[in-house]
């Protein structure tokens, strides 16, 4: 019988020190802005306006395409038959930029 009451007040704590530490999750954060709305909305427009927004999943800043023009279609694959000879395509997305090792 001491057994059985021992066993039930040690699973009684256990489960006490278990629900305690979710108590506190998730902690409370401090969510007031000293910005206007109008304030924000200039900042992002001043943002993109930058280019300093960023895209895609690992966050790089997002870059501005070269327009038409800039090089021959010669030129482009030579300097992709280039990077290929050095190993730089080489990976998948999660190894952008290509790094030499």
């Amino acid at each position: 019988m001491k057994t059985l009451i021992s066993a039930l007040i040690l699973s009684a704590s256990f489960i006490g020190a278990a629900q305690a530490g979710e108590l506190d999750y998730p902690p409370e954060l401090n969510n007031q802005s000293t910005l206007t709305r109008a304030q924000v909305q200039q900042e992002l427009a001043a943002a993109r306006a930058n280019g300093e927004l960023v895209s895609g999943e690992e966050g790089y800043a997002a870059t501005a395409f070269a327009h038409a023009g800039d090089k021959t279609r010669a030129q482009v694959k030579q300097e992709l038959a280039a990077a290929r000879a050095q190993g730089l395509t080489d990976g998948g997305e999660l190894d952008y930029p290509p790094v030499q090792g």
